[in-house]
């Protein structure tokens, strides 16, 4: 009997100390957990947003909804320049931080949602003085909101003959036209600030004129000067309707001697520069209202150098969008003969014709030495962006040399949108857990994101694994083409 009582004492007190030691541990845990905002915060202000972005990661998967966590979570992303994920836990956060609709209104701008940017803009203009330093810059990219908004209803639909990304410090040398359009030079000037810029000369058919940029208050702006049987007239500015107080520059001029194509980032571009058109007009001795020729030719980028040439039906036109530093993408494109809308139901599609993701891509051939673009359409190309190594990026699927990478980066493709498709059926999991008040209808969608999320982590790992694979194999062909 004695040793049966001693026993059970034991047992009570090894089950008691257990107890105990589990109890501490759920609380020394559930300290961390409350703490694991604040450990965010410190390593966000200290700008180690890959850590921070982590900890929050670990802290919304136990509360999805939480307004703080989504918030600086999204902060995290924007810094780190993860887009659509900072836009999905901004809009997750609610609106008790303003802030919030001043990121979103650049992440919408950037993403082509520019009816939500205008919309994020106005919200966020509403909540600081009317004398806040901050307020003209605020409204002016709700302005190029605003244009890009109106713009894009009116996407001009163009065919892709060619697209190459080259340097931009010669850039030129890659506009194939012939010289019975005149002739462009490029040269470099240095501007305040330890910046540079093109400066640009367009010479006629003729040689009788040349169209220029120049700077002479520390902006670009365009000059004229006309040739005389004993040298040139003095440079003059082209017209006050074209220069403003932004920077004018990438000029060309149309046979017929009165259209001007030429870039601008005044009020009226939708993002750095942009292409315009303008018409000169005898009867009043001036330049008719430049236009932006908007979509696809334009973007929340630098577009500019529009070169046409109407004979051949073909134009040329220069962008760093999607591009790294000091590199430009030249379009080569069909003109139409008069302007024809793009027209559909998703506005997915327009988006993505907008920014050129996607377009119609036409072959040309040889006709009496000349190039001629044909009306053959092969249908729609994509454009991509893989980097090869520091200075090859890869924009289009046939640029790949080595047909296992070929094969390689479609695998990769496919595994990245299966990846999207789930984090979006997370996130929408996430938002139904946050409205549903049923227990056991609580508990099922809490499993079925712990599931999804597993499944993400391990697709991430998998499509970084591949992105690598496919670098490497691309990188051996090509050093093996090298050695060749």
């Amino acid at each position: 009997m004695y040793f049966c009582i001693t026993f059970l004492k034991l047992t009570f007190r090894i089950y008691k100390m257990r107890f105990k030691l589990i109890l501490l541990s759920l609380l020394f845990s559930l300290s961390l957990f409350a703490k694991k905002p604040d450990i965010g915060e410190t390593l966000f202000n200290n700008k180690q947003y890959a850590k921070a972005k982590t900890v929050y990661e670990d802290f919304l998967k136990k509360k999805p909804t939480d307004a703080l966590a989504n918030y600086r979570y999204a902060r995290c992303c924007y810094e780190l320049k993860k887009a659509e994920d900072a836009i999905i836990h901004f809009e997750m956060s609610g609106t008790k931080f303003p802030l919030r609709d001043f990121y979103l209104g650049e992440l919408y701008f950037n993403s082509y949602r520019f009816d939500q940017s205008v919309m994020a803009y106005q919200t966020y203009l509403t909540t600081i003085d009317s004398t806040d330093i901050k307020r003209p810059d605020l409204l002016n990219k709700l302005k190029k909101s605003e244009n890009a908004a109106r713009l894009i209803t009116k996407v001009e639909d163009i065919a892709i003959v060619d697209s190459a990304v080259v340097n931009k410090t010669d850039f030129l040398k890659y506009y194939k036209f012939n010289s019975e359009l005149g002739s462009l030079t490029q040269a470099k000037l240095n501007m305040p600030h330890k910046k540079k810029a093109d400066k640009i000369t367009y010479t006629t058919q003729r040689q009788d004129r040349v169209y220029f940029s120049d700077s002479i208050h520390g902006q670009m702006d365009l000059f004229t000067s006309f040739k005389l049987l004993d040298g040139w007239t003095k440079p003059a500015s082209i017209s006050n309707v074209l220069n403003t107080l932004a920077n004018e520059n990438y000029p060309f001029v149309l046979l017929d001697g009165v259209t001007v194509y030429y870039a601008s980032d005044g009020e009226n571009s939708i993002g750095g520069y942009d292409i315009f058109i303008t018409r000169y007009n005898p009867t009043i001795d001036s330049y008719l209202t430049p236009e932006n020729i908007g979509f696809p030719f334009n973007s929340p980028a630098n577009d500019y150098m529009m070169v046409i040439d109407e004979q051949r039906k073909l134009g040329w036109f220069a962008t760093d969008r999607r591009q790294p530093t000091d590199k430009v993408m030249i379009y080569t494109f069909v003109t139409n003969e008069s302007k024809t809308i793009l027209h559909s139901d998703d506005l997915n599609d327009i988006r993505s014709a907008a920014s050129l993701i996607t377009y119609r891509k036409v072959e040309i051939k040889k006709q009496n030495n000349d190039t001629i673009a044909t009306n053959h359409i092969k249908g729609l190309e994509k454009q991509i962006e893989f980097i090869i190594n520091d200075s090859t990026v890869y924009t289009r699927f046939n640029q790949f040399k080595s047909k296992d990478a070929q094969n390689g980066w479609t695998e990769l493709n496919k595994l990245t949108l299966d990846y999207n498709l789930k984090q979006n059926e997370l996130n929408q999991l996430r938002l139904k857990y946050d409205k549903t008040l049923n227990e056991p209808e609580h508990t099922n969608i809490s499993q079925q994101i712990l599931e999804l999320e597993r499944n993400l982590v391990e697709m991430k790992k998998q499509i970084a694994l591949k992105t690598v694979w496919v670098r490497n194999e691309e990188f051996k062909y090509l050093l093996k083409f090298e050695k060749k």
